[in-house]
């Protein structure tokens, strides 16, 4: 499920990342998420054997296109929960975003070691009454496995279609991660969640310290 996890972040976050201003209806929006999977599908086949020798292409394109759409605010922010994070200061709150980003980026360098020619197409999307929130339903294909689903959750706030959140098998990636951030949280407080994610980040980012010099 790691693999699938991983994976699916990166069409998330791509997908909205390109998707930022749209205003379409249901049909249209369906065919332009396509066109989108299509780029992805082409970038990953194009660049995952260079962004493993060289993490910085990939770093450059998940910071210009992806996580200006990506809330990592929202993601850590529902994996703590609110009680436990209006505990924190601003300053708390930046920091433990700044190190959930770097987290993020590592996820996504880890799809390309995983990466096996995976292909990503939209099977439907459902919008509510208001056209304001939604579901799509994405499918990777691949030649060894089944077929597997993901569901998006989608929002659209003023102009802005946005996500924090998806779901494999009817499990909430952010659900997953609750127990883990609120136990650690519980035991060691802000500055035990925030060693932990520079912890696992260490490794990753000495590559990129690597790779820009």
């Amino acid at each position: 499920m790691t693999k699938t996890v991983k994976f699916s972040l990166f069409i998330c976050l791509w997908l909205f990342s390109q998707l930022a201003s749209a205003s379409l209806n249901q049909q249209n929006l369906k065919q332009f998420f396509q066109y989108k999977l299509d780029t992805i599908n082409r970038f990953m086949q194009d660049n995952h054997q260079k962004a493993l020798q060289d993490p910085s292409i990939l770093m450059k394109f998940v910071d210009s296109d992806l996580l200006t759409v990506w809330s990592a605010k929202n993601t850590i922010r529902a994996m703590l929960g609110a009680q436990r994070w209006s505990q924190l200061t601003v300053e708390q709150e930046s920091q433990l975003i700044k190190a959930y980003e770097q987290t993020m980026r590592r996820y996504l360098y880890e799809v390309m070691n995983q990466y096996q020619g995976q292909i990503a197409e939209v099977e439907s999307i459902r919008l509510n009454d208001k056209q304001n929130k939604g579901w799509l339903t994405v499918v990777l294909e691949t030649q060894s496995l089944p077929d597997i689903s993901i569901d998006l959750k989608i929002y659209k706030e003023d102009t802005d279609w946005t996500i924090y959140d998806f779901s494999f098998q009817g499990i909430s990636f952010v659900k997953m991660k609750q127990n883990y951030f609120q136990t650690t949280f519980d035991a060691k407080g802000f500055e035990g969640v925030l060693a932990d994610l520079d912890s696992k980040n260490q490794k990753f980012n000495k590559k990129l310290k690597v790779a820009r010099k």
